[in-house]
C-alpha cells in the first residue's frame, strides 16, 4: 500500500487555515534548526511582530512559532512534548531571542489523554475553545491542538486532514474547494486527503463516474503530466540510443509509451495500492498506445488490482 505523506498536507492545511494572513506570515516547511537532522515540522514567522492573528488556532502566536504534527495514525506523547520544547530552547539560545517571543504548538487528531494528564499534574491547562489546550508554562506559550475536536466551521482544513472522512465531510470539503482558485497549498492538501479517502470520495460524487470526478479535480491531468515527465525522460534516453538506428521520431514514441505506462502505475498506486513488480513489468511491456489509453481508463474504474490484472490477459 502506498504510504500517505501527511506532513506536506499539514503544511498546506496551515496555509489554508491562515490564508487571510498569508501576507503577514512567513511559512517554512520542515525547518532546519541546525545543519544536521534537527528540524521542526512547520515554522511560521510573523513578518510584523505586533500583528494580531484573529484565528482560534493562532491565539498564542508570537513572532516565532514552531509546530510538531502527528499524523492520524500517531499519538502525541510525552517524548514528543519534550522534544519540541528542546527544539524551542535550542532556537532561543541560538538566535538570542526572548523565550516568550516563541510559541509552541503540537497538533494531533487523537486526543492525547496520557500527555494531558501528565501535564495537568504539573501545570494549569486552559481550554476555552474546543480542541485547543493552552498550557501555562514558564517556558512561554504552549498549546496542544486536537484537530478532531476543532469546530469544522472554523477549521475545515485541519478537521478534514484525516483518513476516515465521512460522506458528509467529503461533501463539505468538495463544496469548500469550489470557493478557492488555483493554490499549490490546496493541491498538496487534496492530493493527500483524496488519496487517503478515495472510496468515500467515489461514493459521494453522485451522477458522475470516478474518472470524470478525478478529471474535474485535476488529478488525471496531474498524474498524466507526472507520468509523462518521468516516462519521457527515460524514453528520450532510450530513444536517443535506439534513435541512432531507427530514427528520432520512433525514439519519441518510446518516450510517450513509457509516460503512459508510468501514468497507469501512478493511478493504480493512488486509487488502490502499489502494483507488484510483476504487474508493473507487464504494464511496461505494452507497446500499443491505444491499448495503454484503454488501460488508463480502466485503471480509473476498476475496484481491485486483481480486476486490472485480468484485463491485461
Amino acid at each position: 500500500m502506498t504510504k500517505t505523506l501527511w506532513h506536506p498536507a499539514f503544511y498546506g492545511a496551515m496555509q489554508l487555515e491562515l490564508s487571510e494572513y498569508r501576507d503577514v506570515l512567513e511559512f517554512k516547511d520542515e525547518y532546519q534548526l541546525t545543519k544536521g537532522p534537527l528540524r521542526v515540522d512547520t515554522f511560521i514567522i510573523k513578518k510584523c511582530k505586533n500583528t494580531v492573528i484573529n484565528k482560534n488556532i493562532a491565539q498564542i502566536f508570537r513572532h516565532y512559532n514552531i509546530f510538531e504534527y502527528k499524523s492520524p495514525s500517531d499519538t502525541l506523547n510525552i517524548g514528543d512534548y519534550y522534544k519540541i520544547l528542546a527544539h524551542k530552547l535550542y532556537y532561543v539560545y541560538r538566535k538570542k531571542i526572548d523565550i516568550d517571543d516563541m510559541s509552541v504548538t503540537m497538533v494531533t487528531s487523537q486526543h492525547p489523554y496520557n500527555l494531558l494528564e501528565y501535564l495537568s499534574e504539573r501545570y494549569k491547562i486552559i481550554s476555552n475553545q474546543h480542541g485547543i489546550y493552552v498550557i501555562e508554562h514558564d517556558l512561554g506559550p504552549i498549546q496542544i491542538i486536537v484537530s478532531s475536536e476543532l469546530p469544522e466551521d472554523e477549521n475545515i482544513w485541519l478537521t478534514h486532514l484525516d483518513k476516515k472522512l465521512t460522506d458528509v465531510q467529503v461533501h463539505r470539503l468538495l463544496t469548500e474547494i469550489t470557493k478557492h482558485g488555483k493554490d499549490i497549498a490546496l493541491d498538496v492538501y487534496l492530493d493527500t486527503v483524496t488519496g487517503a479517502n478515495i472510496a468515500t470520495f467515489q461514493e459521494v460524487i453522485m451522477g458522475k463516474n470516478f474518472d470524470q470526478c478525478l478529471k474535474e479535480l485535476g488529478y488525471v491531468d496531474k498524474w498524466l503530466a507526472e507520468g509523462e515527465v518521468k516516462g519521457r525522460t527515460e524514453g528520450r534516453t532510450e530513444g536517443r540510443t535506439e534513435g541512432e538506428v531507427i530514427g528520432r521520431t520512433e525514439g519519441e514514441v518510446i518516450g510517450e509509451i513509457k509516460g503512459k505506462a508510468e501514468m497507469i502505475i501512478r493511478i493504480l498506486s493512488r486509487r488502490l495500492e502499489s502494483p507488484s513488480k510483476q504487474l508493473q513489468k507487464k504494464i511496461n511491456s505494452i507497446r500499443n498506445i491505444t491499448k495503454l489509453d484503454e488501460l488508463a481508463d480502466f485503471a480509473l474504474a476498476c475496484v481491485s488490482l486483481d480486476e486490472f490484472s485480468t484485463a491485461l490477459k
